[in-house]
C-alpha cells in the first residue's frame, strides 16, 4: 500500500528507471518524452531490478518505508508531481532558444496544475517541477521567452506554402531585409504583413515550437506550432503536419494574446 507523507523538497530529480517505477506505481504506462528503460526485459529481470531502484528512491527520500516494513510512504511533492507528469491528459512540449541559451522541456498540465519536467544535465535524468496554475505557467513562459507586448490591429494572418517559408527562414540571415520581404511578398500576395514578418524574421532574438498534446484514451492527439519574437514583435506560426500538405499560416500575436492561447488550450477539459 501506498501513503503520503510530508516532504521539504523543491526540484524533484529521477533518473529514467525511477520515473518508470514511480509512474507504475500511479498506474500510468504512457509517460512522454521519456523513452521505456525496461524495453525488452523480462518480467523476472524488472523484478530484480525492482529492487535496486527502490534502494535509490530510499536513499533520496522519494520512498518512505513505513514502520512494518511492507508498506511505502512517498512524499506529498513527489507523489504530485509524478501523478501530474504521469496522468495529466494535456501536455505541451516546447524548445525555444533565447539569444545563446536553448530551453526544452514538457508541461504536463491538470486544469489546476503545472509541472515541468526536463532533462537533467545528467545522462537518463529528469527535474520535475511545479509551476502552480495554469494561469502562473502561461504567465511564467510568456515572461522566460521574452514575448513583446505589441499588438497590431491592421496586420492579417499570412498564408504560404511550409516548403517555401522554411527555405526563407533558413536563408534570412543571408538575405537583405528588402530581398526577404520581397520574397515573403511575392508568396503571400501581402507587402505590408511580409516586410513585418520579414524584418521579425531578419532580426529574431527568440524562435521556437510547441507541440500540444492530447491523451485520447488510446495514443496521444498532437498539433504544431512555431514561434518567431524580435525587439518588438511576435509571430505565431501553425502549419501542416500531413505528408500530402503543404500549407503554413503566420500570424503576429501579442504577448496576451498568446498566452491567453496557451492557457485556453491546457486548461480545456480532455
Amino acid at each position: 500500500m501506498l501513503t503520503i507523507h510530508a516532504s521539504k523538497q523543491d526540484i524533484i530529480t529521477l533518473d529514467n528507471k525511477e520515473f518508470f517505477f514511480l509512474a507504475g506505481i500511479l498506474g500510468s504506462d504512457r509517460l512522454l518524452g521519456v523513452e521505456d528503460p525496461f524495453r525488452g526485459y523480462l518480467a523476472e529481470e524488472i523484478s530484480d531490478e525492482w529492487g535496486v531502484v527502490k534502494q535509490s528512491l530510499l536513499e533520496k527520500g522519494y520512498l518512505i518505508e513505513e514502520e512494518n516494513g511492507v508498506e511505502l510512504a512517498m512524499p506529498p511533492k513527489v507523489f504530485s508531481r509524478v501523478a501530474i507528469a504521469s496522468l495529466a491528459e494535456r501536455s505541451c512540449w516546447i524548445r525555444y532558444r533565447r539569444n545563446d541559451e536553448i530551453f526544452e522541456g514538457y508541461l504536463h498540465a491538470t486544469n489546476e496544475r503545472v509541472v515541468q519536467v526536463c532533462k537533467s544535465d545528467k545522462d537518463f535524468q529528469y527535474d520535475l517541477d511545479e509551476l502552480g496554475t495554469v494561469e502562473e505557467a502561461c504567465s511564467r513562459l510568456a515572461e522566460d521567452m521574452d514575448l513583446k507586448e505589441y499588438v497590431t490591429v491592421d496586420t492579417p494572418a499570412l498564408l504560404l506554402s511550409k516548403r517555401k517559408f522554411g527555405e526563407l527562414y533558413s536563408l534570412a540571415s543571408e538575405l537583405s531585409l528588402e530581398e526577404l520581404g520581397d520574397e515573403l511578398a511575392a508568396a503571400t500576395n501581402d507587402l505590408e504583413g511580409s516586410i513585418a514578418l520579414a524584418r521579425c524574421l531578419k532580426f529574431r532574438t527568440v524562435e521556437g515550437e510547441l507541440h500540444l498534446s492530447t491523451w485520447t484514451g488510446s495514443g496521444w492527439e498532437t498539433q504544431s506550432a512555431a514561434f518567431v519574437v524580435s525587439d518588438s514583435m511576435n509571430w505565431l506560426v501553425r502549419m501542416s503536419i500531413s505528408g500530402d500538405q503543404d500549407w503554413l499560416t503566420a500570424s503576429p500575436a501579442s504577448k496576451q494574446q498568446f498566452q491567453d492561447m496557451l492557457l485556453l488550450w491546457l486548461k480545456q477539459s480532455a
